[in-house]
């Protein structure tokens, strides 16, 4: 329909970058609203744009999570040239199963039944409810507004939760219980702050009283929590380009009942094109921590985040926490990723049921060769080259609808051992 008021270009009217353009149009968007889309463009029209501004506009789009593909056009009439979104919208709305991998490890899975919504009210909204069984049950209530007053731009969120969770050092489950408040603002498309607040009842079994703050098995837990983060990346589930820093600083415990520290969190990624769709992507993740931890709030490397050549060791070793009372962990990474099958949109027009779950899903194929290396340590003396573990290898990234990246890489260590990883989304 918006055709026929916007003719299409003509082959005499090829349209050369950069280009005016006057207006915008959105197609396909039924129950996304139109703001949730039209802010994501950092332009005010009528603007004059060229093929990187026009690839910025479709990635923050897709950055969304909320469509299956997002296509760009441009349309003439007369003078005036508009750009038009085509939108594929995913289902946003179901009871779905709960079947996921704890801590990158496929022992570790979970499975239950979620009810949630990905777009409530048509503005981005995620509220989500449901529990899970296997791997560290639990249950939770999430709310999640990333985007609350057109001009304000307010972050909005809250969770309730209740879990059991498998203790790090010894073989026992901590019974957690707690709330978190989430209250921030996105100062730009990019940069954004945030502060968060909770507070986790947690209780210990009573052979392990002990080690709990209280002495009595339950400590009652608050965290508050300062984050700042500059996102720049292309496109979130594979970025080749940008650079994204995060840093967060957080304080546990105001009183003698409870575990009292400072925790200094460090992200940092830079992707860099250097040949069409090839490009570098490198990271530095690393934790500080100030004051000794409780048992069951120590870090390692090995769980979320792992060494790959070392996929299945933990750092520090977890018999050692007497000795590393109060880690510090540091992870680099380099990768260069490369296009192997360009992606691909395929769609089953005639599906039985839910026909919008079937709508152009993507297939496609990359690569990737890395290095990385990683340490835990306490003391100066302890950081030092020798203790270091690296690992390096190559694998196969699969573009697929709805996982986004499955990774079949191989992996080798200092010494020459070699891996197999099976992981699902991109390492960093």
């Amino acid at each position: 329909m918006l055709l026929q008021f916007f003719k299409p270009v003509k082959a005499q009217e090829i349209i050369t970058l950069p280009t005016r353009i006057d207006t915008v149009f959105l197609i396909g968007n039924e129950h996304t609203k139109s703001n949730v889309i039209l802010r994501e463009i950092p332009f005010t029209f009528p603007d004059t744009l060229d093929e990187t501004d026009f690839l910025l506009i479709k990635n923050r789009i897709q950055n969304l999570y909320l469509f299956n593909r997002v296509e760009l056009h441009l349309s003439c009439k007369q003078q005036n040239t508009a750009l038009i979104i085509s939108v594929t919208e995913s289902w946003y709305i179901y009871p779905v199963p709960i079947f996921f991998m704890n801590e990158r490890d496929w022992n570790k899975f979970s499975y239950g039944l979620q009810f949630t919504h990905y777009n409530f009210r048509g503005k981005n909204e995620k509220i989500s409810v449901g529990g899970w069984l296997g791997y560290n049950p639990g249950f939770f209530i999430n709310y999640f507004n990333p985007w609350l007053g057109e001009k304000k731009r307010i972050i909005l969120g809250f969770s309730l939760f209740h879990n059991t969770h498998s203790n790090k050092i010894f073989d026992f489950d901590e019974k957690r219980s707690g709330v978190k408040f989430t209250l921030g603002r996105k100062i730009t498309l990019k940069l954004k702050t945030q502060f968060e607040f909770s507070l986790t009842r947690i209780c210990l079994p009573e052979l392990y009283h002990n080690f709990s703050e209280s002495g009595n098995g339950t400590d009652y837990v608050p965290k508050v929590s300062c984050q700042i983060q500059y996102d720049g990346r292309d496109l979130y589930e594979y970025p080749r380009k940008g650079y994204y820093g995060n840093l967060e600083i957080q304080r546990t415990g105001f009183n003698a009942n409870q575990p009292e520290f400072w925790r200094f969190k460090f992200d940092n990624r830079i992707y860099i094109p250097i040949y069409k769709k090839v490009s570098v992507a490198a990271r530095n993740y690393s934790i500080f921590n100030k004051d000794k931890l409780p048992i069951y709030d120590r870090v390692f490397l090995g769980y979320q985040e792992r060494i790959r050549g070392h996929y299945e060791d933990v750092y520090p070793a977890p018999e050692l926490y007497r000795t590393f009372d109060s880690p510090h962990i540091l992870l680099n990474s380099l990768e260069v990723r490369f296009p192997i099958i360009p992606i691909h949109y395929f769609s089953w027009d005639n599906a039985p049921l839910f026909s919008n779950l079937y709508q152009n899903l993507k297939f496609g194929l990359s690569g990737g060769v890395f290095i990385e290396g990683g340490i835990a340590w306490q003391t100066r003396q302890q950081f030092a080259l020798t203790n270091f573990n690296s690992g390096y290898g190559a694998g196969l990234h699969f573009h697929l609808p709805y996982a986004n990246i499955l990774r079949l890489d191989y992996a080798w260590n200092e010494k020459g051992e070699g891996q197999f990883i099976v992981d699902v989304g991109v390492v960093f």
